[in-house]
């Protein structure tokens, strides 16, 4: 091998780039690591120096100095939904741009339960991440010791739609409640005044995100001076979005007739509200000449035919923000007092299942 082929292959160090500033080199890593204390004009002097130099972190050397990898971790319950695909990418993404990596972990339903659950945590910690986030309702039945000794180990954390109220990391939510405020104000400003929500009985909202999507609606309704028009599922909580279309089907076949000729009706899903499309379809009901319809999440609108109006959820937003709140607390050492609790919204995405009552 040639002088220079040695030359092209060698890998840009830190103390390459000190030294074609004229700098320390703890002045060079502070910039590359993110850390404060650097004037601004230094720091992109730094930054654009390792570019040009084409500079590539050892993370392997790191690991060895921190006794942490470049890795996140990344904990979810319910990735069969695909609601969280969009969260999964985006936080990926987001980690990559600064030079992290993600280990997934995907804590379902087991025969061991907290016990199975509790032992792929533990794979995140012996790969020395240098922070978790946890994701949906099911992370909730972590105990609450486990998030202890991982702030006790220095490993910071942050949780993202869950019931959980560990103290000490960055909560992130979606306002589920004013989702259901909003779809119906919507509905209501098309002039509908008799409108149907069909979910799960309050007796069974395991999770928050039915639960406060339907408070939303009675709100709106309560506000209108209207009487709710509900059909509830009281018996079986489904698993799949699949069971969930059939489900409302069934509730809707069973109510129907005896509903006050409802002018739109709201699923407290996207699969709820297929199952009532479908529910149309078979009556001959036109949706929207004779029903108006909508859902939540948006993750399937687009796929129904017609295309279907729905809230759509901001997880893909939700997946970045999360991944830079927690990047941003490895590197400063310390908790980020601002982001204790950020809440995100909704936004209607209206398609062609909503329209003015004809009737």
């Amino acid at each position: 091998m040639t002088d220079s082929n040695k030359k092209q292959t060698r890998r840009t160090t830190m103390k390459d780039i000190a030294e074609a500033l004229q700098l320390d080199r703890t002045t060079v890593s502070k910039a590359l690591a993110g850390k404060p204390g650097l004037a601004a004009k230094t720091r992109r002097l730094i930054l654009e120096t390792a570019r040009q130099m084409g500079y590539k972190k050892d993370a392997f050397a790191s690991s060895l100095m921190t006794g942490k990898n470049n890795i996140l971790g990344l904990v979810l319950t319910d990735l069969t939904r695909g609601l969280f695909a969009p969260f999964v990418n985006s936080y990926q993404e987001t980690a990559r741009q600064e030079d992290y990596g993600v280990l997934l972990c995907n804590l379902e339903k087991s025969a061991d339960g907290q016990a199975g659950a509790i032992m792929q945590l533990e794979l995140l910690r012996q790969q020395r991440v240098s922070g978790i986030t946890f994701v949906s309702n099911g992370t909730a039945r972590i105990p609450e010791h486990y998030y202890d000794e991982l702030l006790a180990e220095g490993i910071p954390f942050n949780i993202v739609e869950s019931r959980s109220l560990i103290e000490g990391p960055g909560h992130i939510r979606f306002d589920h409640k004013g989702a259901g405020l909003e779809l119906t104000r919507y509905l209501l400003g098309l002039g509908h005044r008799r409108i149907a929500f069909v979910t799960y009985s309050p007796r069974m909202h395991r999770h928050m995100t039915p639960k406060g999507r339907f408070e939303g609606y009675l709100e709106a309704m309560k506000e209108a001076g209207l009487a709710p028009i509900t059909v509830f599922e009281n018996q079986h909580y489904a698993s799949t979005c699949g069971e969930e279309v059939q489900l409302a089907y069934r509730l809707l076949a069973n109510a129907w007739e005896s509903l006050p000729s409802p002018t739109a009706v709201i699923g407290a899903n996207d699969a709820f509200a297929l199952g009532a499309l479908h529910y149309f379809k078979n009556r001959g009901i036109s949706v929207p000449d004779d029903v108006s319809l909508a859902g939540f999440d948006d993750l399937y609108g687009e796929m129904a035919v017609p295309r279907m109006t729905s809230m759509r959820m901001p997880v893909f937003e939700s997946g970045s923000l999360a991944a830079r709140l927690l990047i941003s607390r490895i590197r400063s050492g310390e908790e980020d007092k601002r982001d204790k609790l950020t809440w995100l919204d909704y936004t209607v995405t209206v398609r062609e299942t909503t329209t003015p009552p004809k009737r």
